[in-house]
């Protein structure tokens, strides 16, 4: 997606969980914190979330 939130191209895939905001380094790239968990939807929520004491700085560069 462009800044005005258009669709641009599908020519990256990031199959990482984003949470929270990215962030737009100088030199183009994206950055963002990732939990390293991974969602399981096989069964129904139970209304409890999933808990970490960690985080990841993922980087995407252009």
């Amino acid at each position: 997606m462009d800044w005005n939130g258009r669709f641009v191209s599908a020519g990256t895939v990031v199959s990482a969980r984003f949470t929270g905001d990215i962030a737009v380094l100088k030199d183009g790239a994206l950055t963002w914190t990732c939990p390293p968990v991974t969602p399981s939807y096989g069964t129904p929520l139970t209304g409890s979330s999933p808990a970490t004491t960690t985080l990841r700085i993922a980087r995407l560069s252009p």
